[in-house]
């Protein structure tokens, strides 16, 4: 630290002591030694902003390698294509699918069993009983009797009986459904193919024309899907189709068994391509915050 000199004017001339020279001089005095301080101080932020800089890109690098590196990841990415969408469609391959082409040939598709009941008049009502799947219909809340005893919806219609079919655990899914001659009690399982299967015994009658009320099938009841890939024959209970072909999925959408569909996996490049691009982003990125330091 340097020297600060003190001056008291001349002894004769009554000035006294010289303070704001003073401590011009102190202040001059003590800048001189804090300057250093802050240069050397802006040199460690710069530095330090450097230092993290690379130490983010290199981070970016680290994560890019990792993913070309990674054989469960982009490398292992599949996808594929149907020769004809109209029949089958390919929706989903992941890692563990084979590269490959597979032939396909639909026979028949799934099908949902579902029933309908004649037609009734909106205002008609309901006596009797009905069961589902051997299960008689639960009415349990606000119920009435008919003359043999059976119990029927209070308000004895089909939108009341149709809410304690859906409340109750019967296996379908109830609606009415209203067309040209009145209204239908359709009944639609909650399972797909043969399982799925519906049963019913219906003791309904209307009320208002003394007629029985009865139930039909919609067309030829619940079935699995038929179909072979690759020759061997092969039956699902649902139009989508996850186990025929190892790690694909394919939904089935119509049935022709004198159409084969080709349908090739293979390996999806284009999440490479951008997996490789990303790593030569990154890495050029290191190697300019590199040159521009050691410059």
């Amino acid at each position: 630290m340097g020297s600060v000199g003190i001056s008291f004017g001349s002894p004769t001339s009554g000035q006294g002591f010289d303070v704001s020279t003073t401590v011009s001089a102190i202040v001059a005095n003590l800048k001189a030694v804090e300057t250093p301080w802050q240069n050397q101080l802006t040199t460690l932020q710069s530095q330090d902003t450097a230092l993290t800089s690379i130490g983010t890109d290199l981070s970016g690098l680290a994560t890019a390698v990792q993913s070309l590196t990674d054989f469960d990841g982009v490398l292992s990415e599949k996808e594929g294509s149907s020769s004809n969408t109209s029949i089958v469609e390919l929706t989903g391959a992941n890692t563990s699918a084979v590269a490959g082409t597979h032939t396909i040939v639909v026979n028949n598709l799934a099908q949902t069993d579902a029933w309908y009941s004649d037609d009734l008049s909106s205002a008609d009502t309901l006596t009797g009983s009905l069961t589902i799947n051997g299960t008689p219909v639960n009415i349990s809340d606000g119920t009435a009797t008919d003359s043999s005893g059976n119990r029927v919806p209070a308000n004895n219609n089909l939108a009341t009986l149709a809410s304690y079919i859906n409340s109750g655990s019967y296996g379908v899914t109830a609606n009415v459904i209203t067309d040209s001659g009145g209204e239908r009690l359709s009944l639609v399982s909650n399972t797909s193919g043969k399982s799925g299967d519906i049963t019913i015994n219906s003791g309904l009658t209307d009320a208002t024309s003394n007629a029985s009320i009865g139930f039909t099938e919609a067309g030829k009841g619940g079935q699995d899907a038929s179909f072979s890939v690759d020759g061997i024959n092969m039956t699902s209970p649902s139009n989508t189709v996850t186990t025929a072909i190892p790690g694909v999925t394919f939904q089935l959408l119509s049935a022709d068994e004198n159409a084969p569909v080709q349908v090739v996996v293979t390996n999806d490049n284009s999440d490479v391509e951008t997996a490789i691009s990303n790593f030569v982003t990154a890495y050029n990125t290191v190697v300019a915050d590199l040159n521009t330091q050691e410059g």
